[in-house]
């Protein structure tokens, strides 16, 4: 836009004395110029404010989605104790991902603001157990089962999740999700969490309309919670 305008500056007549029309036109130019600037401003920001919005009511929904454990397992937990550390054995505890998802949409929307905002056709979850020392996975999306399987280390989820996204949405233009690549971020270890990616989510600013991905985790309270 700003180049448009001063191409149209660099064109305007100008009589010898400086003034005229030219003049006139010059001064509505930078007044244009002036009112996109702060347009586009002003858009990015109302975009800015919505997308964190959003995110926080991802966390907020991922973190409640987490604590849906499956009713047989913490009966179980209950009775269980190692006798070296004295804490509960955690092992093998499952997240209902039927209950998981009706938790993260409430929560979600309960924090959301925007009557634009929709994930019902946009929501990956994928929560992990473990067992014997390797992690079993489930994948949750459009409402059931996608994928399960079994993994070794919690750094294969990255693939694993990414792989899923394409096949689910594969026009989305998205970017990929990272587990345990920066030391400094939160790490997951093997145990009970909860993935969510919410892809292609449109966010409307004051004039313009922009998609993104979002993904969040949190691990089951399982220490303290229950």
């Amino acid at each position: 836009m700003s180049k448009k305008i001063s191409r149209i500056i660099s064109n305007l007549p100008i009589n010898e004395e400086g003034g005229g029309l030219g003049t006139l036109f010059i001064g509505l130019s930078v007044i244009l110029l002036i009112l996109m600037i702060f347009i586009n401003i002003a858009d990015y920001s109302l975009y800015t404010y919505k997308r964190n919005e959003v995110s926080k009511a991802m966390d907020y929904a991922v973190t409640a989605a987490s604590q849906q454990i499956k009713a047989e397992h913490l009966e179980e937990m209950s009775k269980g104790f190692s006798d070296t550390s004295g804490k509960k054995l955690l092992e093998g505890v499952e997240i209902n991902m039927s209950t998981a998802s009706a938790a993260f949409n409430e929560i979600f929307y309960r924090n959301v603001s925007l009557s634009s905002i929709s994930i019902n056709n946009n929501l990956l979850l994928c929560s992990t157990t473990l067992t014997n020392g390797s992690l079993k996975y489930t994948i949750h999306a459009n409402g059931s089962t996608f994928e399960q399987g079994e993994i070794k280390e919690p750094s294969e989820l990255e693939n694993i999740i990414n792989t899923a996204l394409s096949r689910l949405w594969p026009d989305s233009d998205k970017t990929g999700i990272y587990i345990n690549g920066n030391p400094r971020t939160n790490m997951v270890e093997k145990g009970t969490y909860l993935f969510a990616v919410i892809s292609d989510i449109e966010i409307k600013g004051l004039i313009s309309k922009r998609k993104i991905s979002l993904s969040s985790f949190a691990g089951a309270k399982l220490e303290r919670g229950h």
